[in-house]
């Protein structure tokens, strides 16, 4: 359920229900979102990377349909990086050990990643750990299948660190299987047992890769994994997070991974999983600390009742950093759309943009069905022109309010308007909230439109005042510096306690 949904906002004055349309916060107004502002100067950047893509895949001996999958430009097309994870998975089927450790070898020693930032190596071993190609269930049977393939790439290759960690992730996908999603009393005793020993699998699987010359980044990530479903003492746990960190710290699965520690459920309380993407972006620094904590937010925002409150305004850097960085991504774009239209102050404008520059390469995994995608960017597209038309009276008032005739204005109208407010509320009753109000005023004083944000009936019959008043042309207030004038006046219920105690 995406936020705003049944929002009846309409161009003209108008009272606002607050719980169908959250307003945008007024301490934080987004400039322009200047998505895509890298394209032109990347583009002979990401020419040579995919030119040394096929450099990798043809020194490896990999041609056709399979090679057509690992080359992909992430820029343009939002399917590359699940083509990529499609492209090892067809290589592991048909048995091609010694090319999927070439590839392997490849991409991590030139630590390759896509536009917008993907880690090529992750993406490989995310496609050789799908027993089934997307969109098909997988029974046990297939699991099985996938376990003797990677056991026999293991057995054929034993010093293959790829071939290693591949299999151990492989064991932890399959040990979740085992377990269920349920709560833990909820799991069966065999279901326990099939957990612990798919997991001590993994774990013999990542202490021999560990004896290995080649060392992978990956294997950080599957530790991780490994920690949190043993149970490691926390200090443990973070040990080896530093480790993975200090071994590459612009690996950002770590900080993905190691920030679900800070749930609830696991070892955190409320705000700890917010502190930590704070501290470890803080510690990354710059563009690269920005592009890290876009990364860990996407990945924790879930939409859920008690997912993570992070920071939009640094979600907004971290995806600018990214396209900074590492180039342009239609996935990064998808994921950046889907947070705005979620998120707790939703910014419409800031969706409508990456929409625009989405088009039709919507991501399935993100959106679920096309039909969801369409009926979200079709309401933001509506939504968005009225969000910014706000957003540009609420500049102009913050401006007014910052000239000393504005200062001075805002007394005087203050007094006028409160007193709507307290005539509403002896007529009303207690039946009063919060309440952001921005009032255009004509030469004379008349109200030439209004809106008034608050869900309470005191709230509507202010409106109704202000509404006669534009309708008879009436001098509501003393005359503005000059007209058109946008004044904001934001009251809360504390405010107008007195009166209801009157």
């Amino acid at each position: 359920m995406y936020r705003g949904s049944g929002a009846n906002f309409s161009e003209g004055g108008h009272f606002v229900n607050k719980e169908s349309v959250r307003p945008i916060s007024r301490c934080v107004l987004f400039s322009i979102l200047s998505i895509g502002f890298v394209l032109a100067t990347l583009t002979v950047n990401a020419k040579a990377s995919r030119a040394a893509d096929r450099d990798v895949v043809e020194s490896c001996n990999i041609f056709d349909q399979d090679a057509a999958g690992l080359t992909e430009d992430a820029a343009v097309n939002v399917h590359a990086t699940s083509d990529y994870s499609d492209g090892a998975r067809r290589l592991l089927a048909a048995g091609r050990f010694d090319q999927l450790d070439c590839l392997g070898d490849g991409v991590r020693s030139h630590k390759e990643r896509f536009s917008g930032g993907m880690w090529k190596i992750h993406l490989l071993y995310a496609g050789l750990v799908k027993p089934l190609p997307r969109k098909v269930h997988a029974t046990e049977y297939d699991w099985q299948a996938l376990l003797a393939e990677l056991q026999q790439w293991v057995n054929q290759n034993p010093k293959s660190v790829t071939a290693h960690i591949a299999l151990a992730s492989a064991y932890m996908d399959d040990a979740w299987l085992a377990r269920g999603s349920g709560y833990a009393d909820t799991v069966s005793g065999s279901g326990w047992n099939e957990f612990d020993s798919r997991v001590a699998k993994a774990k013999q699987l990542l202490d021999d890769a560990d004896a290995l010359p080649t060392k992978c980044p990956e294997w950080f990530v599957i530790m991780l994994n490994v920690s949190q479903a043993q149970g490691w003492e926390l200090d443990q746990s973070q040990a080896l997070f530093e480790k993975a960190v200090a071994f590459e710290p612009g690996y950002y699965y770590y900080g993905r991974v190691y920030a679900n520690f800070f749930l609830p459920q696991w070892f955190g309380e409320e705000g700890d999983v917010e502190k930590f993407a704070e501290r470890v972006a803080d510690e990354a620094g710059g563009d690269k600390g920005n592009a890290l904590y876009f990364q860990i937010a996407n990945y924790m925002i879930c939409g859920c009742p008690d997912e993570p409150k992070m920071s939009w305004p640094r979600i907004v850097k971290g995806f600018e950093a990214s396209e900074k960085l590492y180039g342009p991504s239609m996935l990064n774009l998808n994921l950046l759309a889907k947070m705005a239209t979620r998120f707790t102050d939703l910014d419409a404008i800031t969706a409508d943009k990456a929409f625009a520059h989405v088009g039709d390469q919507w991501d399935e995994e993100t959106w679920g069905t096309k039909e969801k995608f369409d009926s979200i960017k079709n309401w933001i597209a509506g939504y968005a022109p009225a969000v910014e038309k706000r957003q540009a009276i609420e500049q102009a008032a913050e401006a007014n309010a910052k000239t000393p005739e504005g200062t001075r204005y805002k007394t005087i109208f203050e007094e006028k308007y409160i007193k709507l407010v307290e005539q509403c509320e002896k007529t009303n009753g207690n039946d009063i909230d919060d309440m952001e109000t921005l009032t255009n005023l004509g030469t004379d004083g008349t109200v030439e439109d209004m809106k008034i944000y608050s869900t309470s009936v005191v709230g509507g019959c202010v409106y109704q005042k202000l509404q006669a008043f534009k309708q008879q042309k009436t001098r509501a207030f003393p005359a503005p510096p000059q007209a058109p004038y946008w004044m904001r006046l934001d009251l809360t219920k504390t405010d107008f306690s007195p009166v209801a105690a009157k």
